[in-house]
């Protein structure tokens, strides 16, 4: 009864997971198993119903991944985890790409960020983490790093955080917003 009331309305409730699950997440592109943000949700039915929901994104803990959906029902973006303080997710096996090539998620770091993805557009660092924002002109990236400066997640999507005026003001972002870039 309780997982009924919760879970009204969870897009995935019918989701069967696909048998031999492999995973792959282009960075670039932005794309799941070659299902590009802005596609039909549905289209991502091979994962399976979700564990649960934080913050509006639907969570796979043994993939390592949350994804979301806007209410037109089409991919919004995705997260991809490798290092949980909370240790509900485990850490993301599949394939990680960037410009086609495969990345070693062990071997970057903050200090390989721009020799992999070029100049962020903001660094806001704090005790706990540091996020490297990447701003293009369909889909924002951050990435999520360690105090060390080892990579904890990776956050694709199409609606930037930082396009928000009010957002850039509480991460106290001292550049403008790129005016090519959709807001």
């Amino acid at each position: 009864m309780l997982d009924f009331l919760f879970r009204r309305g969870n897009p995935t409730n019918g989701w069967q997971p696909a048998s031999n699950l492999a995973l792959t997440v282009s960075l670039d592109t932005p794309s799941l198993n070659g299902i590009s943000l802005g596609s039909r949700f549905d289209h991502l039915s091979f994962l399976g119903r979700n564990d649960t929901s934080q913050f509006g994104t639907l969570c796979y803990f043994d993939l390592g991944i949350g994804v979301d959906h806007a209410d037109d029902g089409t991919f919004l973006g995705y997260m991809v985890v490798f290092r949980d303080e909370d240790n509900a997710f485990q850490s993301y096996r599949g394939e990680l790409l960037w410009k086609q090539e495969n990345l070693d998620i062990n071997q970057l770091t903050r200090d390989e960020l721009p020799n992999v993805f070029g100049d962020w557009y903001w660094m806001d660092t704090d005790d706990d983490e540091s996020i490297a924002f990447y701003e293009y002109p369909e889909h924002e990236m951050q990435i999520e790093l360690t105090p060390s400066g080892s990579v904890k997640r990776f956050v694709v999507t199409k609606n930037p955080l930082l396009a928000d005026p009010e957002q850039r003001q509480s991460y106290n972002v001292g550049k403008p917003w790129p005016p090519q870039y959709s807001t």
